[in-house]
């Protein structure tokens, strides 16, 4: 335990590293969201470097979250020369302020190259760290015109957006007095882990992060021998690397297993405030890929590497408590009488109706859309799962007539006698699922940052509770006029409850019949947010702007452009340089056989590989004269329309004759690893 959080800066550090007056300032600008002043900083910067330079810190950085969804960071060495003779300087300035460019990330439009200035500011929230000999910073990402670039930026004006309007019905609501509501986020992190060897073999794998061809296996995922079984030997080890440097950081990993599909596998990383768990998660996607190497295995952060079997998701577990520690999404023993948690739950009800396409946008990515629909992802229509106990509460208190389903019969274990239960199952087919005293969102992608998905629930929210407040701060009977909520969000937006399998048609068919949305690609949600009019509460919350939430949008198209002429590209590379070759290969094998014995089977499968080979070179034409006439296409809405139609189509057509070949191909000939090879590559 005493090596938990040795490199963090972490608020018991600053306690114990800065003179008291400064450690009580900073805590007021913290909780009360106070500007800091130069002589504070000042005192804060010194001691950071001290603790950092005793910890073999030579450098500092701005650690950035850009519109890419990834990290960024640019280097500054603590050492300084005054008079010819070095120093070691880290003033208040440097802490609170750099400057990266800001042309050449993501910015929609933004910034041009010639205008390219662009600042960090320290979330003096957040924990610093150090990595190696590195002390980072995490800062938020400004435009030299003050337009957000980054996602930490409105996620914490989400998160105090939330805190204040939130505070204020909890004051209505409650006795004691809330200053500040908390969004505490726990996120589970899926992946897969396949030997460095045999990636290095699939260019598909190495340029895409997902297999663009693999014919089915013999043994894949059916018998599921692999969900929560032994953990093999060497990905234990690798575990034990993971756990020293996350718990280094205080980063608290409690839960790692199997996962379903061969060669997945998970780690879960206990609630936090929501900005730090978001640090926490990247700190955690970047540490699982770089501890993979050193164990020679790559870490697959892709939602869908592997075709047929469980892609990955980040499931984002959802709460909100008072700053005294109530958790507004607990029921308690008697829900009924539970005020700010039929409030809060209603709320919540209201978001996911009102804004299903923005969360299936901010859930997703490109390669999120090949994971949704099954094998334990939900699909593309949202939907919420209460669990039978708590749906028979809110609609009991909507409808006097109903008839509650729930009946529970006590739980027995032989030597334990009766043993405490839930009183609701789980649904994985579900989007949002109520789980005990959190909401879990199921939807989002495995590579993606969590930080979109919660800005998005954190202002819709706020954006719910602010029309709650106007009903309650003036009411005479506050029980009444909370059970007045209830009756109109359930009457309104109830039908995104659903308890059922999500997979089947039948929901298909009700979804519709309800007026749920479907948007089966994000490109197809993207085409839709602007008609509904979604965008309009982070205008109305102050959360971005005009000018901001275009840019975001453009980027979307951008990233999807960009992701289909990368795997064309891909494609076109595997067919000239692997598939043709191993495919000649058999075939002169065939033509060597038919030489010396005819055989009309031997004939007809030369046949089908002459065949197959003149196709894949028709396909390949057909993939480079898309390529290269929709990546100079200066009309991104018009050519990432084309593409999403056209490229996944051709390489859809292409993986079926792909596939097909590999069954047939001696493994004395193919030397590209298959998915038998890839999913028993680590026992």
């Amino acid at each position: 335990m005493e090596n938990f959080g040795k490199m963090t800066f972490n608020k018991a550090r600053m306690k114990e590293r800065l003179p008291h007056s400064v450690y009580i300032k900073w805590k007021e600008v913290v909780r009360n969201n106070l500007e800091l002043d130069r002589d504070t900083a000042d005192a804060i910067a010194h001691a950071m470097k001290e603790w950092a330079i005793e910890n073999n810190a030579t450098h500092y950085s701005h650690w950035f979250f850009p519109l890419n969804g990834l990290t960024a960071k640019k280097m500054e060495a603590f050492i300084d020369r005054t008079d010819n003779e070095p120093l070691m300087r880290f003033s208040g300035k440097e802490l609170i302020k750099g400057e990266p460019d800001a042309s050449s990330f993501p910015s929609g439009g933004i910034r041009s190259t010639f205008e390219a200035r662009g600042y960090t500011y320290w979330d003096v929230t957040a924990n610093s760290f150090i990595i190696d000999n590195v002390l980072y910073i995490p800062t938020v990402f400004v435009a030299f015109t003050g337009e957000k670039l980054d996602t930490r930026a409105p996620l914490l004006s989400s998160t105090n957006r939330l805190s204040k309007i939130g505070s204020d019905i909890m004051n209505i609501l409650e006795k004691k007095h809330t200053y500040r509501m908390r969004v505490k986020v726990g996120l589970e992190q899926e992946f897969f882990l396949i030997d460095r060897d045999l990636y290095n073999k699939r260019i598909d794998l190495a340029c895409t992060g997902r297999t663009l061809f693999g014919a089915r296996p013999p043994k894949a995922q059916e018998l599921e021998d692999h969900y929560f079984g032994i953990i093999p030997e060497r990905v234990e080890k690798f575990y034990r690397e993971v756990d020293e440097k996350l718990w280094s950081l205080g980063i608290y990993a409690k839960t790692e297993h199997n996962e379903v599909a061969p060669g997945q596998f998970e780690v879960a990383i206990l609630f936090e405030n929501v900005n730090i768990a978001v640090d926490d998660n990247q700190l955690c996607m970047d540490i699982l890929k770089s501890v993979a190497k050193k164990h020679n295995m790559v870490c697959l952060l892709h939602e869908k590497p592997f075709k047929g079997v469980n892609g990955s998701g980040k499931h984002n577990n959802y709460s909100i408590a008072t700053n005294y520690g109530l958790n507004c999404f607990d029921p308690g023993d008697n829900p009924e009488e539970n005020l700010p948690f039929l409030v809060f739950v209603s709320a919540l009800i209201e978001v996911v109706h009102r804004n299903q396409t923005l969360l299936r946008i901010a859930s997703s990515n490109v390669s999120n859309d090949h994971r949704l629909g099954g094998n334990e992802a939900p699909p593309a229509i949202v939907s919420m799962f209460l669990g039978t106990d708590l749906e028979d509460v809110f609609r009991k208190i909507s409808d006097t007539n109903y008839k509650p389903k729930t009946k529970f019969e006590p739980m027995r274990i032989e030597t334990l006698g009766e043993v405490p239960s839930d009183k609701a199952d789980r649904n994985r087919t579900a989007s949002v699922a109520f789980t005990g005293n959190k909401f879990e969102f199921r939807m989002l992608g495995s590579s993606k940052s969590a930080a979109e998905l919660n800005i998005v629930i954190n202002t819709a929210m706020s954006d719910a509770l602010e029309r709650m407040y106007e009903e309650l701060k003036n009411a005479v009977d506050i029980k009444e006029t909370v059970y007045n909520i209830v009756r109109d969000r359930m009457e309104k937006y109830s039908g995104v409850i659903y308890d059922k399998d999500n997979y089947s048609e039948e929901w298909v068919q009700e979804a519709n019949r309800r007026g749920l949305k479907n948007h089966k690609t994000l490109f197809d949600a993207l085409k839709a947010v602007k008609d509904e009019n979604c965008y309009e509460i982070f205008y109305k919350q102050d959360i971005f702007s005009k000018v901001e939430l275009e840019a975001i949008y453009k980027i979307a198209y951008e990233e999807i452009k960009q992701v289909h002429l990368l795997e064309l590209r891909t494609m076109q590379e595997v067919i000239q340089k692997q598939i043709i070759p191993v495919a000649m290969k058999q075939a002169v094998a065939y033509g060597k056989y038919l030489d010396t014995i005819e055989n009309p089977v031997v004939r007809a499968e030369l046949e089908l590989f002459n065949d197959s080979i003149t196709e894949l070179y028709n396909l390949r034409e057909e993939m480079v004269e898309l390529h290269d006439r929709l990546e100079t296409d200066e009309d991104i809405f018009k050519s990432t329309e084309e593409l999403q139609k056209n490229a996944t189509m051709l390489l859809e057509k292409v993986r079926n004759i792909i596939d097909e070949l590999e069954l047939r191909i001696s493994e004395k000939i193919n030397y590209i690893p298959t998915y038998r090879e890839m999913f028993n590559s680590l026992v």
